[in-house]
């Protein structure tokens, strides 16, 4: 998992390897919890590969709704983009209690 998030990176050293790692462990159980999952499959590696990233590129902005300066707007969603909330709604299991 950590070569491939680095993949999509553009990450090629060391130097940001604990910091991924801990974003793949966050990554982990929040798409288990989410889809009430007990074990990962290959659609939920990939949902947590694109979950790492999103989050790793969110790093510094968390929080922000909108910003702007000389004429440029920016705003910033707080919640997963539509393709990985598809992912993982298609892997949701309904929960008994």
């Amino acid at each position: 998992m950590l070569e491939n998030v680095k993949l999509m990176l553009g990450i090629t050293d060391t130097n940001k390897d604990d910091l991924l790692s801990l974003l793949i462990e966050n990554a982990t159980q929040e798409v288990l919890t989410y889809t009430n999952q007990k074990s990962i499959n290959d659609s939920l590696n990939t949902a947590i590969l694109l979950v790492v990233v999103y989050n790793f590129n969110r790093i510094g902005t968390e929080g922000v709704d909108s910003e702007g300066y000389s004429g440029v707007n920016f705003a910033y969603s707080s919640d997963y983009p539509d393709s990985i909330m598809r992912l993982l709604k298609k892997q949701k299991k309904i929960q008994t209690v």
